[in-house]
């Protein structure tokens, strides 16, 4: 064997743990990087807009654009009415859901409020009428709540008290009352 055939056979074995050690350095980083991306997904990360988002979203727009008679119709069905001696109990339905703000926490609560009666009767048509404006108001305040101000003690009377006043705000700029009363919580759930 000569010097020069001794020379390649080491300039080659030079080369070879080299690309091996690049495949294996370049093959780790790809499954880093696949691992970092499904954890991402799997946790919605790159989610464009989230279900409370949409429904906000939707809600302005009916405000903005005028309800049909149809929505207003299946809206006014999702108020549950209960009558005790004057005193109205409505149930708002179908719950209100969240994101609390900057935060992949959600808020969904389930209410309803007291009013009194007004004399001719027509306040709960009234209060069906204006209910896109209404849940509007109340999801904008539920997502504006961030995530250590739910663990503070008073956090749900507050709370109950700002969704009333701001349910009585929106009914007073569109009939010119304040009729609800009190406001319960009836599902109260932060996941």
């Amino acid at each position: 064997m000569s010097s020069e055939e001794t020379s390649e056979d080491s300039g080659d074995s030079k080369k070879r743990p080299i690309v091996k050690i690049v495949l294996i350095v370049v093959l780790v980083l790809i499954l880093l990087g696949g691992a970092v991306l499904g954890t991402l997904f799997a946790v919605g990360f790159f989610d464009s807009k989230t279900d409370a988002e949409s429904a906000i979203a939707a809600m302005e727009d009916a405000e903005n654009s005028g309800a049909g008679v149809n929505d207003q119709r299946r809206l006014a069905e999702a108020i549950k009415v209960i009558d005790d001696e004057g005193l109205k109990y409505l149930e708002i339905e179908p719950e209100l859901l969240s994101n609390l703000h900057n935060s992949q926490r959600m808020i969904q609560v389930k209410i309803a409020v007291m009013v009194k009666q007004n004399e001719d009767k027509t306040l709960l048509r009234l209060i069906e009428k204006h209910a896109y404006p209404v849940r509007s108001q109340l999801l904008k305040i539920l997502s504006e709540k961030r995530e250590d101000q739910v663990s503070r003690e008073g956090f749900r009377d507050n709370l109950a008290l700002e969704l009333k006043n701001a349910m009585n705000d929106v009914l007073e700029t569109r009939i010119g009352d304040r009729d609800i009363q009190e406001l319960y919580f009836i599902e109260f759930i932060v996941q």
